[in-house]
């Protein structure tokens, strides 16, 4: 039987962002162990091979924003309490969906037989596993591309615990099944089909929970020229967010390669590893409220409401971004010599560049889902292209004199300059938020914890300096210690204190 009724929001958003925390500890984790057991058993060679067949289809594979389409549409609809529109939207993007798959489906075959062109440098054996990865991992990607707008469905209908659970179970399962075929005697092509095997189940469990408990519908006859334009611009303006995001990452590596070396492309990409776990980890409620702001707007409430929950929830991202950024910059360069060795102490400051933005650009992300919500996307495509336009013009410039140091540091001018001050002087005209009085709720009754942990982590630092990780740890865990301490003494308002007590009584009631 269909279930109308809409589950507690604020509940269901809770749920997600703990599996969210969950799911990726559980990723950093496995990546440092489990990654290294794959390598050993299958060997290095048939490991990078399996990395350059996902890098290849991945490339084509894209998605062009259509996900992102679906929550955006799809949370608007149920918002208006429209079903019908939205069985009907669906109808038309599963449309879009299939002649993308069908384009990159052709795209696949014309790129197969030119491999061994391509990958010059390959021995005749690698290029045959190549083949054989290739079409394994294209057609899984063929088959399961059509259904991405499940996630979508999920998110707009608010199914937060579950959307992330299949995420979190989908990456158990793959390393469970993955180690059984290894012990059984399966190399290399085990690692593909398992994965392809695990991403089919998930696609069948969240295909029978939705037609289970959602009205959804789809109408795949219908089609409306007004809804394909407005459909068409938020796609092109998303296109051009995830080409810049991209652009800025995939081109440093090569502008090092030509003005410095291999060794400043190493050092960069431990930089930008540690960039990609704080991102990961501090964003991990980041995409939760899109369905919650759409309500809002439908319901036509106050500008101030909006407020509101932009500093709720700024200031719980604040609380989590917070404590990973200053605790990497009090400790973090003797963790990167632990981890990789003396030879990467430049990562350090490469890294330490790269996530500084994200103290203020995490903060704002009900911000960012009101330009989603209201369909002003294209503000952020424009200054994340100016952010990429810097990055790199700054990038040519910095890195034949500093290195990765100097490339790190281009991109920190160009995301400060995009992503922190454009942005909120769009926040500000676009929106009319009062961005000043979002920083002195959000930042200004933090900064004092997070300058004390910053002061105190870099004093534990000089004075008790170490090369084993057990005391790294340990003075990691009296930052987090103090930090909190901190927080409740001076920072934490009733509802923050009242949202923890809540946590922990449930806890030890369990």
């Amino acid at each position: 039987m269909v279930n109308t009724e809409r589950r507690d929001s604020n509940k269901e958003i809770k749920l997600g962002a703990l599996v969210s925390y969950a799911t990726i500890i559980f990723n950093i984790l496995a990546g440092l162990i489990y990654t290294p057991w794959l390598i050993r058993n299958i060997g290095q060679s048939d490991y990078g091979l399996f990395i350059l067949s996902t890098s290849i289809i991945g490339f084509f594979a894209m998605d062009f924003g259509l996900d992102g389409a679906v929550s955006r549409f799809v949370s608007k609809y149920l918002a208006e309490d429209n079903i019908n529109k939205a069985n009907d939207f669906l109808g038309l993007i599963y449309r879009l969906f299939i002649i993308i798959d069908i384009a990159t489906f052709i795209v696949l075959l014309i790129v197969f037989p030119f491999l061994e062109n391509i990958y010059i440098q390959l021995t005749p054996l690698e290029i045959e596993k190549l083949k054989v990865l290739y079409i394994i991992t294209g057609l899984v990607s063929v088959i399961s591309f059509p259904f991405i707008p499940l996630n979508g469905i999920l998110v707009s209908y608010e199914r937060f615990s579950f959307y992330k659970l299949t995420k979190f179970m989908h990456k158990v399962l793959v390393i469970v099944l993955m180690v059984v075929a290894i012990n059984l005697g399966f190399g290399l092509y085990a690692v593909v089909l398992v994965n392809g095997f695990v991403v089919i189940v998930a696609i069948i469990l969240k295909y029978r929970y939705i037609k289970r408990t959602t009205e959804i519908r789809v109408n795949i006859k219908y089609f409306s020229n007004e809804m394909f334009k407005q459909v068409i611009e938020f796609l092109m303006w998303s296109t051009v967010i995830i080409l810049a995001e991209r652009f800025i990452i995939n081109i440093t590596p090569t502008l090092l390669g030509a003005f410095t070396g291999s060794v400043q492309i190493s050092i960069f990409s431990i930089g930008m590893t540690i960039e990609g776990y704080t991102y990961t980890f501090a964003q991990a409620i980041n995409g939760l409220f899109l369905p919650k702001v759409s309500k809002m707007i439908a319901e036509k409430k106050e500008l101030v409401d909006f407020e509101k929950l932009m500093v709720k929830v700024g200031r719980i991202q604040l609380f989590v971004s917070g404590i990973i950024i200053i605790g990497f910059i009090a400790l973090g360069q003797e963790f990167i010599i632990l981890w990789v060795g003396e030879g990467f102490r430049n990562s350090y400051f490469v890294a330490v560049f790269l996530i500084l933005p994200y103290i203020v650009s995490l903060t704002q992300e009900i911000a960012n889902t009101m330009l989603i919500a209201q369909n002003k996307v294209r503000y952020r495509a424009i200054t994340t292209t100016i952010s990429a336009v810097i990055s790199i013009v700054l990038s040519v410039l910095l890195s034949p004199i500093y290195g990765a140091i100097g490339s790190a540091i281009a991109i920190f001018i160009g995301k400060i300059f995009g992503t922190v001050i454009l942005m909120n002087i769009i926040y500000y005209k676009a929106l009319k938020i009062n961005i000043i009085q979002f920083f002195k709720e959000c930042h200004f009754k933090v900064i004092l914890p997070l300058f004390i942990v910053c002061i105190a982590g870099m004093l534990c630092q000089y004075l008790l300096p170490t090369d084993h990780l057990l005391i790294l740890m340990l003075k990691t865990c009296f930052l987090m210690l103090l930090y909190f301490v901190l927080l409740w003494l001076f920072s934490f308002n009733e509802y923050e204190k009242n949202l923890l007590l809540s946590f922990l009584r449930r806890d030890i009631s369990k």
